[in-house]
């Protein structure tokens, strides 16, 4: 499972955790111990003393070792990202002195930031697991109910010994506990043939809390956790928000599975009795209202949950283009361009009009439009600004036309 496995160490006895139990992580072959150095003075004997004993300590347990030792001026994170990318590895492995300093993950603690960044399997032991039980002997999986990665499967099914696991599913609003047994029970079967006792458990309740709360119920000797569910999936995140705040509350040795979850993307045009979706989008936007009467609204959206919208409203005196939206959470995806996409395609027949945020301008030009002065809008939408006075500039918006294609016969 991972084969190639990178430890981040400072020497300390945090990190010495990691190497003394690289046994115990699934398919291990091979080893690379990384310190990124603090200071330009090197190395101090007692520092290559230290290195020495860890790479011996890997080797003891029969596997080859390498150190690498390399400048961490620039930011150790960053130093420890680059190392996985360019060595390949499957797995950072990374001690810390207390869980707790993983509860912001944007404090600049090394761990943190790591987790938080990564785009490879990362696994996170406390000093206070030194001598805890096997990391595979009593797993806490959370799972949403959707198609497990193939390391979590693995994790399930194969056992070097005895061992059991727990998948546990936080139960959503307007789902009864039976249904959510149903599910596990069904999603149980289909991973047989499993080596190891699999219970499963539902529960309701915050599910980062309840996540929590079951590892120390049940003991876990690990959770393991994808880094990114289905739920946010469609967004641009690299970390999901029920594993950031696992990743706060939980004290146990930690597996935070980066897996690939595929987004079913369709764009079109909205039912008037779906503008609730929209007007749901727009309340961080000026709390625009669709109306069914002059609206036609286009939408992305991803796995069947509106992620983005653009308007073109009929005026009486002309066609205008707004309320162009993507909420924070699911940008750089590129949601606004295929809704943006959408709207000249069915629109592109009349002149449209628009009051541009300035900043947006080269966006709009990729459509056609162009700016224009204030004065060639017409009246009606025109005076959507009109408390500007007739300065756009101020108001941080650029008036703008694309002209209508019209077809050649």
């Amino acid at each position: 499972m991972f084969p190639k496995v990178l430890i981040p160490t400072d020497l300390s006895a945090a990190s010495a955790t990691v190497v003394e139990r690289i046994a115990e992580v699934p398919g291990v072959r091979e080893v690379i111990l990384f310190h990124a150095l603090r200071s330009s003075t090197g190395l101090s004997p007692a520092d290559e003393e230290t290195l020495q004993r860890m790479q011996e300590t890997v080797q003891r347990q029969g596997y080859p070792a390498v150190v690498v030792v390399e400048d961490g001026m620039a930011g150790v994170p960053a130093r420890i990202l680059q190392t996985a990318t360019e060595r390949d590895v499957d797995l950072i492995a990374m001690g810390v002195r207390d869980p707790g300093l993983l509860r912001n993950l944007f404090s600049g603690n090394v761990a943190a930031t790591v987790l938080r960044d990564a785009h490879v399997h990362v696994l996170i032991l406390p000093q206070s697991a030194r001598r805890g039980p096997p990391l595979g002997a009593r797993l806490l999986v959370p799972t949403d109910l959707s198609d497990p990665a193939p390391e979590i499967r693995s994790l399930l099914r194969e056992s070097d010994g005895e061992g059991m696991a727990v998948l546990l599913h936080v139960i959503e609003p307007g789902r009864t506990e039976q249904e959510a047994r149903d599910q596990l029970e069904a999603l149980r079967a289909e991973l047989a043939p499993l080596r190891r006792d699999v219970e499963v458990m539902a529960r309701t309740g915050d599910p980062a809390r309840t996540i929590c709360a079951v590892a120390e119920e049940i003991e876990a000797s690990m959770v393991v956790i994808p880094r990114i569910g289905r739920r946010d999936a469609a967004g641009a995140a690299t970390l999901g928000s029920v594993t950031g705040a696992v990743i706060g509350c939980v004290k146990r040795p930690l597996l935070v599975i980066a897996i690939s979850i595929h987004v079913q993307i369709e764009t079109r045009e909205l039912r008037s009795e779906e503008f609730g979706l929209a007007e749901e989008i727009w309340e961080d936007y000026h709390g625009l209202k669709a109306d069914p009467k002059t609206d036609r609204i286009f939408g992305v959206f991803a796995d069947g949950r509106l992620v983005s919208v653009a308007r073109c409203r009929r005026h009486p005196d002309g066609y205008e283009v707004d309320g162009v939206f993507t909420p924070v959470r699911f940008r750089g995806r590129g949601y606004a361009r295929r809704a943006m996409d959408a709207l000249v395609e069915a629109c592109q027949h009349d002149a449209l009009y628009m009051h541009a945020v300035r900043n947006l301008v080269d966006f709009y030009g990729k459509y056609g439009f162009v700016s224009i002065p204030e004065s060639e809008l017409p009246p009606t939408i025109r005076e959507r600004y009109a408390f500007a006075m007739g300065e756009m500039e101020g108001a941080n918006v650029q008036p703008m036309r694309r002209p209508p294609v019209r077809f050649i016969r």
